[in-house]
C-alpha cells in the first residue's frame, strides 16, 4: 500500500512539473513560423507560380492552333426575299471556317521567347531564395533582440535588488543615527534611478515580445514561450572565400540568368528580319458576296505562308548592336554584384572576429565590476569606504552588464549577417 501511494504521488508530482514547464521556442522553430506566416514570401511564391505558367504558355507556340470563325450578313431592305426561289437573290450571306495552323519556322522567335520565359521563371525562383534569406535574417534579428531585451530586464531587476538591499541597510543605519542624511539621499537617488532603469527595460522587453509575436502572425500580447538566452555559446563558423560564396548567392546567379535572357532577347529582336514559314489547313462553307440560293459547297483548302524580309535600311544590324549593348550592361552588372558580395563578405567576416573579442572583453569587465561592487559594498558597510565609492561601483556594474548584453547581441547579429551573406 505504501509503495502504491508513493508511486501515485510521484506521478502527480511529475504531471505538475510537466504542466509547469514552458515549451522552448528555439531560433530555428521561430524562423520556421515566420517563414510560414510571411506575406511577402507568399506573394513571391505566387509570382514564381505565374512565371512557371508563362513558361508553359510560351511552349504552346510550337504546337498547332485551331481557330473557328463565322460571319453572317442580312440586307434589311430586301427581307421579303428571304425565301426566294433557288437562283434568285436572297438578302443574306454567311460563312464558317475552321483553320488549322502550324508554324514551320518563325525566324527563331519561338525558341527565343521560350528561353526568355525560362529565364524569367529562373529569376523568380532566385528572387524567392533571396526573399527567404532576408526573412531568415529578419527573424534572427527579432529573435535575438527579444532575447537581449529579456536579459536587459533581468539585469535591471538584479540591479534594482542590489540597490534596494543597500538602501535598506543605509535606511536602518540612518534611523539609528549611525550615518548622515547625505548618504541616505545619495542612495535614495540611485534607488530611483534603478527603478527608472527597470521601467525602461520592462518597456523595451514588452515591445520586443510584441514584435516577436507579430512577425510570426500571433497576437501582439500573446504569452511568449521561453526562448534562448542571449549568452548561449555560438556555433563556431569556418569562414568561406569569395569563390565558395558566389555560387550560393541568388543575386549572383541572377546576373548569369539575366545575361542569358538578354541573349535570348537579342535573338527574338533579330527574328523579325528572318524568313517566316507556316502552313495551314482550312475547311468551311461560304456563300460568296451575293447568295443566289444555290447549295453551298464544303471547300477544304491547304496552303503555305512564306515571308522573307529583303530590305529594312540596316535595321537588323542596328538592332543587333543595340541588343549587344544590353548584354554588355548585364555583364557589367555581374561584376558590380560580385564587388558588392565581396564587400559584404569582408565586413561580415570582420564582424565575426571583432564581436568575439568584444564578448571576451565584456565578460572580463563584468567579472571585475562584480568583484569591485562586492568589495566596495563590504568596505562601506565596515566603514572603510564612502558612499560615493559605492555609487561608482554600482554604476560600473550596471554599465558592465549592459555592455555584456550588447556584446552578446552584436555577436549573434554578426553570425546572422554572415549566414545571410553566405546564404546558409
Amino acid at each position: 500500500m505504501m509503495k502504491t501511494n508513493i508511486l501515485i504521488l510521484s506521478l502527480l508530482c511529475f504531471g505538475l512539473n510537466a504542466g509547469a514547464q514552458q515549451t522552448y521556442l528555439s531560433r530555428e522553430e521561430y524562423r520556421d513560423k515566420v517563414e510560414a506566416y510571411s506575406q511577402i514570401l507568399k506573394q513571391q511564391h505566387l509570382k514564381t507560380f505565374a512565371s512557371t505558367e508563362a513558361r508553359k504558355i510560351a511552349s504552346t507556340g510550337f504546337l498547332p492552333q485551331i481557330d473557328i470563325t463565322a460571319e453572317g450578313t442580312a440586307n434589311l431592305n430586301h427581307l421579303d426575299q428571304w425565301n426566294s426561289p433557288k437562283g434568285d437573290y436572297r438578302p443574306y450571306t454567311y460563312q464558317a471556317l475552321a483553320t488549322l495552323t502550324q508554324p514551320l519556322y518563325a525566324g527563331g522567335s519561338l525558341i527565343a521567347q521560350k528561353k526568355m520565359a525560362q529565364a524569367d521563371e529562373a529569376l523568380e525562383q532566385l528572387t524567392t531564395e533571396l526573399t527567404l534569406d532576408q526573412i531568415h535574417y529578419q527573424s534572427d534579428a527579432i529573435y535575438w533582440n527579444a532575447s537581449a531585451a529579456r536579459a536587459g530586464l533581468t539585469a535591471a531587476t538584479t540591479f534594482l535588488n542590489i540597490v534596494q538591499q543597500q538602501y535598506d541597510i543605509i535606511q536602518d543605519r540612518f534611523d539609528e543615527g549611525a550615518i548622515s542624511r547625505t548618504d541616505l539621499l545619495m542612495i535614495s537617488t540611485r534607488h530611483k534611478e534603478a527603478e527608472l532603469q527597470y521601467i525602461k527595460a520592462r518597456q523595451k522587453h514588452t515591445l520586443a515580445l510584441q514584435q516577436l509575436n507579430i512577425l510570426m502572425g500571433s497576437e501582439p500580447n500573446a504569452p511568449i514561450d521561453s526562448i534562448a538566452e542571449i549568452d548561449i555559446p555560438t556555433t563556431p563558423i569556418i569562414p568561406l572565400g569569395l569563390d565558395d560564396v558566389l555560387p550560393r548567392r541568388a543575386e549572383y546567379a541572377s546576373t548569369s540568368v539575366n545575361i542569358a535572357r538578354s541573349e535570348a532577347q537579342r535573338h527574338a529582336a533579330l527574328s523579325r528580319y528572318n524568313p517566316q514559314v507556316s502552313m495551314f489547313l482550312a475547311t468551311g462553307w461560304d456563300t460568296g458576296i451575293a447568295y443566289m440560293g444555290q447549295d453551298v459547297p464544303h471547300t477544304p483548302v491547304a496552303g503555305v505562308n512564306v515571308s522573307i524580309p529583303i530590305f529594312r535600311w540596316g535595321a537588323r544590324f542596328k538592332t543587333n548592336r543595340q541588343q549587344k549593348a544590353y548584354i554588355g550592361i548585364q555583364k557589367l552588372q555581374q561584376s558590380y554584384v560580385t564587388d558588392n558580395i565581396l564587400e559584404e563578405l569582408s565586413a561580415a567576416t570582420t564582424k565575426l572576429t571583432e564581436t568575439e573579442q568584444q564578448v571576451r572583453t565584456a565578460r572580463e569587465n563584468m567579472t571585475l565590476a562584480e568583484e569591485n561592487l562586492d568589495l566596495v559594498t563590504f568596505s562601506y558597510n565596515e566603514g572603510k569606504a564612502s558612499m560615493a565609492d559605492v555609487l561608482s561601483a554600482q554604476l560600473s556594474w550596471t554599465q558592465a552588464h549592459t555592455n555584456l548584453i550588447d556584446a552578446y547581441l552584436a555577436e549573434k547579429m554578426a553570425v546572422a549577417e554572415y549566414r545571410k551573406v553566405i546564404s546558409e
